[in-house]
């Protein structure tokens, strides 16, 4: 894909964007914007635009931002069967990325993607205008309710066929539609302190609702899981569990409640918590104006919430201490008893307020005169945006431009929630890290310009991208950080699973590596964002010197100095290495030397060895010279002497028996001899001597005379033994 650059470049040079600003030129100079939107979607590499003006989708592939072909280089247009007949503010994904909800303060419409096929993977085979089914969800609803609002949708999360949605409206109620069945909602939870009366005139403002008494947002928190009542009627009939997912509203007042939803054929109707204790307690109850609720996916379970001023509060959510005072929990209003108490309700939690972030929405400026500034009393409404590629991150979108927030913190507290290891102490508390990355309201007296999209971008080559629609209908494009270090411990941002890296062992020696002295003193506390006004925005230069002042200053304290304090820092640790280091080159000199004589002695201490080596090897043969003259000269014989005697002398009888069995062999011959002499002589007929006697007599001949000489070979074999 192309860089960041090409990004901020190509993606407004291209058609659609230019069809996008000038289809809405007139709408958006007609219409006063002071809430920020969400019309952009981003799925994987496919951006979807809502155009308001000409009510429908706008598709292009950013695989293809760069691509100069005219095939791959265009867009798509994804016409409504039944177009919304009300402002879009907001694009909402399930989580199959198959429906895509557009709602707006009037009514919610439901879109169903086509499949796509082709060459390039383009809908309908990349035909310029494809018409999308489309549902209307809850419009008798809001027909026969004229003046209520919508304040907020989600898709439900605990849905096995991603088809359920949840409405939030002014009238204090949420409302589970299922898009199979648009008109009918499965479950409806009352969150005030009664059912709404239908005679009640729903144009006047309820006093609840001036009050801040009415819910304002909501968000799902991780599902927890309810047994039946042993008390109850029906809860002999089994002890199965339930599984429940827990919607936590924010009041307008601050207050936050818990609502359960579960998508069973008959719904239960559990009591609703709260309003939550919040600890430590606070005169003002954390804001009186909230706006927006968001509940990370940590562990445990952080929440942030928002006021229209601009502060956020990262609470923490705990079970409730059995030593702390009771939670007063409001029953839902409207059910019977039997059905309220079926169930065990879920265990009451507190909110523990861990730190409390004050945005700044419009730049602070530096006053030239004595006379103090005029306090801007700027308020607008913020919407809470989860990131999608880590935990920790969210994003803050409003009418002055764009905030990025990072909780370092949640991985350490995550970390001592779930070690083995006893550990008493908890972790260090470390300050959320917070980027203005777009500011579209530089001054007190510049107009809102609020932003009307915000997504985010993954690519393998450059990292997170976020992709942010201004209130002109031009795209800004902002690389976000991929990995972020925090108390010496390096934090990847990335959802995907990674690997533990193994620290150098002269690092563990240091309670603190260096490079994250460097991170500590280089890390800003205020940044200078992109300032991207509306186009009809008009500056003095008294204000535009004000902003350079600004920025100069911001650059001097957060850049340079901070720079400096880095720079001072490296020299004064390159002084500290470079006398180690010559102290090690002195003590590697001398262990050079070491090693040298060393080598010497070695050779030396060889010689040696071999001249000791041969010396004991003559020693060993003369000592056995003397021991075979020492033997040899003693009186008596020893043990193997008398032995090999013995033997000698069994060897000479045998010798003895061997010579008389010769000498008559020789008789026996010379008397055949004259045998045979004497019959040749008398012409008598010699006897006759069959063939196979004549080979057994040569036969035992054989044996005999290889025995004798066999003895004849050890005798003398003894006696040269004898001799020595």
């Amino acid at each position: 894909m192309a860089s960041v650059d090409k990004w901020r470049t190509c993606l407004n040079e291209k058609s659609f964007c230019k069809f996008i600003r000038e289809n809405n030129a007139n709408e958006s100079n007609r219409k006063a914007k002071t809430e920020a939107k969400c019309l952009i979607a981003v799925n994987d590499y496919d951006l979807f635009i809502w155009d308001n003006a000409s009510c429908h989708l706008i598709y292009f592939k950013l695989q293809n931002i760069d691509d100069c072909a005219e095939k791959r280089n265009r867009n798509q247009i994804l016409l409504c069967t039944d177009p919304p007949r009300f402002d879009v503010d907001c694009l909402v994904w399930n989580l199959a990325r198959t429906h895509l909800a557009l709602w707006g303060q009037l009514g919610v419409t439901v879109l169903e993607l086509p499949q796509k096929w082709g060459k390039y993977a383009e809908f309908h085979g990349g035909k310029d205008t494809v018409t999308c089914k489309c549902v209307s969800v809850g419009e008798h609803y809001f027909s026969i309710h004229a003046g209520v609002r919508l304040l907020h949708v989600a898709w439900h999360p605990g849905s096995t066929g991603d088809t359920h949605i949840v409405f939030l409206t002014s009238d204090n109620i949420i409302n589970v539609y299922d898009i199979l069945d648009p008109e009918r909602p499965t479950q409806t939870l009352y969150l005030g302190d009664g059912e709404p009366s239908i005679i009640l005139s729903q144009t006047r403002p309820s006093t609840s609702c001036a009050l801040g008494d009415n819910v304002v947002c909501f968000d799902f928190g991780p599902p927890v899981e309810v047994f039946k009542n042993a008390g109850s009627m029906k809860g002999s009939k089994g002890s199965a569990g339930l599984t429940v997912w827990p919607l936590y509203c924010v009041r307008g007042n601050g207050d936050v409640i818990v609502a359960y939803s579960d998508l069973a054929a008959r719904p239960t109707r559990l009591a609703i918590q709260g309003p939550l204790l919040m600890f430590p307690p606070a005169d003002d109850n954390y804001g009186t104006d909230a706006c927006s609720i968001l509940c990370l996916q940590t562990t445990p379970t952080v929440v942030a919430m928002a006021t229209c001023d601009g502060k956020l509060y990262h609470c923490v959510l705990l079970p409730r201490d059995l030593e702390e005072t009771t939670l007063q929990s409001q029953s839902s209003q409207g059910g019977p008893m039997e059905e309220a108490c079926l169930y065990c309700p879920p265990e009451e939690l507190l909110l523990y307020v861990n730190e409390t972030v004050e945005l700044e929405l419009s730049l602070s400026m530096p006053q030239f005169t004595d006379n103090p500034a005029p306090e801007d009393m700027f308020t607008c409404p913020l919407r809470l945006i989860k990131d999608t590629s880590s935990p920790d991150r969210y994003h803050c979108t409003h009418a002055a431009g764009v905030h990025t927030v990072a909780l370092p913190w949640v991985n350490h507290l995550t970390d001592y929630c779930t070690t083995e290891e006893d550990e008493d102490v908890p972790p260090a508390h470390q300050q959320s890290v917070v980027e203005h990355l777009i500011c579209t309201r530089p001054l007190p007296n510049s107009p809102p310009s609020p932003v009307l999209g915000l997504a985010q971008v993954k690519d393998t080559s450059i990292g997170t991208i976020l992709l942010t629609l201004t209130s002109d209908l031009e795209f800004q494009c902002l690389r976000l950080s991929n990995v972020r270090y925090s108390s010496g411990e390096k934090t990847t941002l990335s959802s995907a699973t990674h690997s533990r890296t193994i620290p150098s062992p002269l690092r563990r020696i240091s309670k603190e590596p260096f490079d994250e002295v460097i991170r500590r003193l280089l890390q800003r506390n205020t940044s200078n964002p992109l300032i991207k006004s509306r186009s009809s925005t008009e500056l003095s230069q008294q204000e535009c010197y004000q902003l350079l002042t600004r920025a100069t200053q911001v650059f001097s304290e957060e850049y340079i100095q901070k720079q400096e304090l880095a720079r001072h820092e490296i020299n004064r640790r390159a002084a500290i290495l470079r006398e180690h280091k010559d102290q090690q080159l002195g003590d590697l000199s001398v262990l050079l030397q070491s090693r040298d004589s060393l080598s010497e002695n070695a050779e030396r201490l060889a010689g040696l060895c071999e001249e000791c080596k041969e010396t004991q090897e003559d020693l060993m043969k003369r000592l056995e010279g003397v021991m075979r003259k020492l033997q040899s000269r003693i009186p008596f014989l020893s043990e193997s002497e008398r032995n090999m005697k013995r033997e000698l002398e069994n060897i000479e009888e045998r010798l003895e028996t061997y010579q008389r069995s010769l000498e008559q062999l020789k008789v026996k011959r010379m008397y055949q001899q004259r045998q045979i002499q004497n019959g040749s002589q008398s012409n008598r007929p010699s006897p006759i001597i069959k063939k196979t006697q004549a080979a057994q007599l040569r036969e035992v001949l054989k044996q005999e005379g290889d025995e004798v000489a066999e003895l004849m070979k050890k005798l003398n074999q003894l006696r040269v033994d004898a001799s020595v």
